[in-house]
């Protein structure tokens, strides 16, 4: 007779959260800086179409 009917337990993968959070990180970073440079080059165009500058 056949002992084996129970398939072996596979162990979950953790998610590598450290991973994660590095890519979040720059991908943050990426934005602010793209942000930034926009901010840089438009922020007086944007300002005197506001009337504050």
């Amino acid at each position: 007779m056949n002992d084996n009917l129970v398939p072996p337990i596979e162990e979950k993968k953790k998610p590598n959260t450290w991973l994660i959070v590095g890519i979040v990180a720059i991908v943050l970073c990426c934005c602010l800086v793209a942000f930034g440079a926009l901010a840089w080059s438009f922020g007086d165009q944007v300002m005197n179409a506001l009337g504050i500058y």
